[in-house]
């Protein structure tokens, strides 16, 4: 399949996570209580209980333990490259079967390191899930902005262009791979390998979105070991033309209007594409603001917070 991605929006990947920190901001996990309901489907939640999945019932994370997912050729040099995943559990969480959240960092592919998503996988990890952040493979190199300026034509145009697609398919498989190496190590980290989540901030949520709706041939169910429950994005996008259809996961979009990183029309599209096929989805859209990714989830994060939870009890079935 070939990636449907605009001049702005390739421009746009090239350069987000430029500038940005090394690791998203420290602020505490939002508390809800306090806000007013918001409906899910026909019903309207009034409150939330201070219990699971709902409040940050856990105070803190236990330490957290880093392994191995895969060893891959990197793009670049093709020299065998180790992914690795850090995994953070609840602190005093006796829970032997917990869902799973793996969070991917963004960068355009080209930077980034798991660690940037970090505190957003600990505030997760507060609420009583399992949380991972992921390595995938990058290509500090890749041209793809000079493709899109139209600077090459003919065979280093085609070179190029491949390139860049390149990049974005060893993102979604490596993350793939991941949930794969998470799922079969499951008892391991007390997870239920039935209820695994993925998400991620631009780069990483256009990797999450590839992962929920394009393993699989449309028609299809996904693949087993990669197969997700639902996906959380921010300011996230689906490139691969014609891949969603009625086997895909859930997915929820945080988007502003003004991003110029990841087109709005592109976000709104994947989930509106999603919706018409039946398929559950959340919206998080702000079309008059213009922040991207992690800073727009920073900007609203306890409405944000509220609907993801939300969300999420409703697509893993939660208690």
């Amino acid at each position: 399949m070939r990636l449907r991605v605009a001049v702005v929006a390739f421009l746009a990947l090239a350069l987000a996570g430029c500038g940005a920190p090394a690791r998203d901001a420290l602020q505490p996990l939002a508390d809800p209580l306090d806000q007013p309901a918001v409906a899910t489907g026909s019903a309207t939640r009034l409150a939330f209980a201070a219990q699971r999945y709902r409040t940050p019932v856990f105070p803190t994370t236990a330490p957290y333990a880093t392994a191995t997912y895969a060893t891959r050729p990197d793009l670049v040099t093709g020299a065998p490259v180790d992914l690795k995943t850090t995994v953070y559990t609840p602190l005093g969480d006796p829970s032997t079967s917990r869902p799973l959240i793996v969070w991917v960092h963004g960068g355009a592919f080209i930077t980034g390191t798991r660690g940037e998503m970090a505190t957003t996988a600990r505030q997760w990890a507060q609420l009583g899930y399992v949380t991972a952040t992921i390595d995938y493979r990058l290509d500090p190199g890749s041209k793809c902005v000079q493709v899109q300026l139209g600077l090459y034509s003919g065979a280093t145009l085609t070179a190029e262009r491949a390139r860049c697609e390149r990049a974005i398919y060893a993102a979604r498989d490596d993350a793939a791979a991941a949930v794969s190496w998470l799922r079969a190590n499951a008892s391991r980290y007390r997870v239920d390998p039935t209820r695994i989540v993925i998400g991620g901030g631009s780069a990483g949520a256009i990797t999450a979105v590839h992962v929920g709706q394009t393993l699989n041939v449309p028609g299809n169910p996904p693949p087993a070991s990669s197969k997700v429950s639902a996906v959380l994005a921010m300011s996230g996008c689906n490139y691969v033309t014609g891949s969603i259809d009625a086997a895909d996961a859930p997915v929820a979009m945080l988007a502003s209007g003004g991003d110029w990183l990841v087109p709005y029309s592109c976000s709104v599209a994947t989930v509106d594409g999603a919706a018409r096929l039946g398929t559950p989805v959340w919206r998080n859209l702000y079309p008059s603001e213009s922040a991207h990714a992690q800073d727009l989830y920073r900007q609203h994060q306890p409405e944000v917070d509220r609907g993801w939870r939300l969300f999420l009890i409703d697509a893993l079935a939660l208690p």
